[in-house]
């Protein structure tokens, strides 16, 4: 009787492996993109840059957009991502460890790489937002990635959207979430991309 029970019992599917979140808790990474779709996106994001694509200040947002929730999708919780996270906190440990001894030493590398991901995304969103509201917010409002040459990718904006694509899971709080749900938005805005450019694969 218990083993024809356990028998109709439907399998459950595999679900995705957990991955270390905000303060060390765990969630299940949820892929919105294909395979295919991630790498037509990131190859899409790096002709923008490199062809230059109309006005500068709107060249830079459209490749931010279409690259950081294209690099979560394809390269979160990869070998990628895990060199990232532990390159970069052996290097907060090593500053840790340079006071001496001192009171600051004592700090936690997570939450401080966390924060240091959260600011990250603060000095992000200044660059994305208009001139135009910098009455309002004042020189924050200002703030862009530096102008790189003709035919020539824009490395601190390359650099600024893989970082926040392969971590933007470590910071928690309000920015934190903040950041996750504006990745999930971006995500959802760019994913029907290729197809309608392209066509379906």
């Amino acid at each position: 009787m218990l083993t024809a029970l356990l028998a109709a019992v439907p399998t459950p599917t595999p679900s995705p492996s957990p991955t270390p979140g905000p303060g060390g808790g765990s969630f299940e990474i949820t892929h919105t993109m294909s395979p295919t779709t991630v790498a037509i996106l990131l190859l899409l994001a790096l002709l923008i840059d490199w062809m230059s694509v109309g006005p500068n200040s709107l060249r830079d947002r459209l490749a931010f957009i279409i690259a950081v929730p294209t690099i979560r999708e394809g390269f979160d919780g990869s070998p990628l991502d895990q060199w990232t996270v532990e390159t970069l906190s052996k290097l907060v440990q090593s500053l840790l460890d340079s006071t001496g001894g001192a009171y600051i030493a004592g700090a936690s590398i997570n939450f401080v790489l966390g924060a240091g991901i959260a600011l990250l995304w603060i000095y992000a969103v200044g660059c994305m937002l208009p001139i135009k509201l910098s009455k309002k917010l004042g020189r924050f409002a200002t703030l862009s990635f530096p102008a790189s040459g003709l035919r020539r990718l824009n490395a601190p904006l390359w650099i600024v959207a893989i970082l926040l694509g392969l971590m933007s899971d470590l910071p928690g709080g309000l920015v934190g979430d903040t950041a996750r749900a504006l990745i999930d938005a971006a995500a959802t805005l760019v994913a029907p991309w290729p197809a309608m450019l392209f066509g379906d694969a």
